[in-house]
């Protein structure tokens, strides 16, 4: 099953036809917050339909055992893109996401913190104002005796270096790459920004956005596709990723924009899915530095198990208190690939490094380090 959303309910359904074909069949319709349509739609020819009666389904078509039984499910599993609708019930039980929601929040901020300890209460007093939680404290705590001067830099560099992995995109056609999280957290104009990067290093780039809902989005990666020089394609569903891949066969770095979703709700995981298989691509995290610490842990671990293992943050130029996002990196286990200190596209992304963290953490201000 799939979901569309436009902004009024016939143009929903015409992205459900375009993706699905004229045989595509409208499961349900709602009414977002935003005021757009979304549509929930299958294609009864090439999928089980297995559908449940809920109060706010407008249209519940029902198949009986006799259609079920004619479609050779075994064959449709083994055909190629075959699992770009699986639900996610397939791949993570309803138990699981179950046990993953109760984790999500439980046990944070539990570590002792000893602030007799000079080099504890030290590093608090740096940390703590920027939203360092105490299991990260005491974790780059244990990093920082390792630091060989007692300087608060080296300390703190020892420290992060002790405590995160960096681990800097290295761009290849045969990975593509799919940035996820919430919306506003800078998913598109890092997808520009990775773009420019490859662009700088002689490589072709090709940007796709799958944010065809958000306002303004599509103008947005025109424009960006448009000042560097990079492919750009609008693909509102997996089957449209599956036909450019093959009918364009890009051959540099391909980078693949998604919608906010909610990391609570298994259809949305699902669509997601979908998109990330149709792709094959590698999942990022995209967090802004700064915010709701807890909402941005969640996420982290909600993606940790969806499969990412890297994360990028965003708007260290615009925050002073930059520890949301690190705790979430921690929490959900995540690898630092890069740090966005700029709005300017041309500037592109920081390789995430300690010693950028610890000058970061240092500063009196935000923004740009001198």
């Amino acid at each position: 099953m799939m979901k569309f959303i436009a902004s009024t309910r016939e143009a929903a359904k015409q992205k459900a036809f375009r993706a699905l074909g004229e045989k595509a069949v409208i499961v349900s319709e709602r009414e977002l917050p935003s005021g757009d349509i979304e549509v929930s739609a299958t294609d009864r020819t090439a999928h089980k339909v297995e559908l449940e009666a809920k109060p706010d389904t407008v249209a519940t078509p029902s198949f009986g055992s006799d259609a079920r039984s004619a479609i050779d499910e075994d064959a449709i599993r083994s055909a190629p893109g075959a699992r770009l609708n699986e639900s996610i019930e397939r791949r993570f039980s309803e138990d699981a996401l179950a046990r993953l929601r109760g984790e999500l929040t439980r046990g944070r901020g539990a570590s002792s913190i000893d602030e007799g300890d000079p080099l504890v209460k030290g590093m608090a007093e740096i940390l703590r104002p920027h939203g360092i939680g105490d299991a990260l404290l005491t974790a780059l705590v244990d990093g920082a005796r390792r630091a060989r001067v007692d300087d608060d830099l080296l300390r703190l560099q020892s420290a992060f270096a002790e405590t995160f992995i960096f681990a800097p995109l290295h761009f290849s056609p045969a990975t593509p790459i799919m940035l996820v999280g919430p919306t506003g957290a800078g998913k598109t104009s890092s997808a520009a920004k990775l773009a420019a990067a490859a662009i700088d290093h002689g490589e072709a780039a090709f940007m796709l956005t799958a944010d065809v809902g958000r306002a303004g989005a599509i103008d947005q990666i025109r424009s960006y596709g448009e000042s560097l020089g990079a492919d750009y394609f609008i693909v509102e569903s997996p089957l449209d990723v599956t036909q450019m891949m093959r009918s364009k066969r890009p051959h540099g770095v391909v980078v693949l924009d998604t919608p906010g979703v909610n990391p609570y709700d298994a259809g949305d995981f699902s669509a997601l899915k979908s998109f990330q298989e149709a792709a094959s691509a590698e999942t990022v995290l995209v967090l802004p530095a700064t915010g709701d610490a807890d909402e941005y842990a969640d996420w982290a671990i909600t993606f940790r198990q969806f499969g990412a293992k890297r994360c990028i943050l965003t708007k260290f130029d615009s925050a002073k208190r930059v520890g949301a996002g690190l705790n979430a990196a921690f929490e959900g286990g995540l690898a630092l690939a890069h740090l966005s200190e700029t709005p300017f596209i041309s500037e592109g992304l920081l390789d995430a490094s300690p010693d950028f963290l610890a000058r970061r953490l240092l500063a009196s201000r935000p923004g740009r380090m001198g």
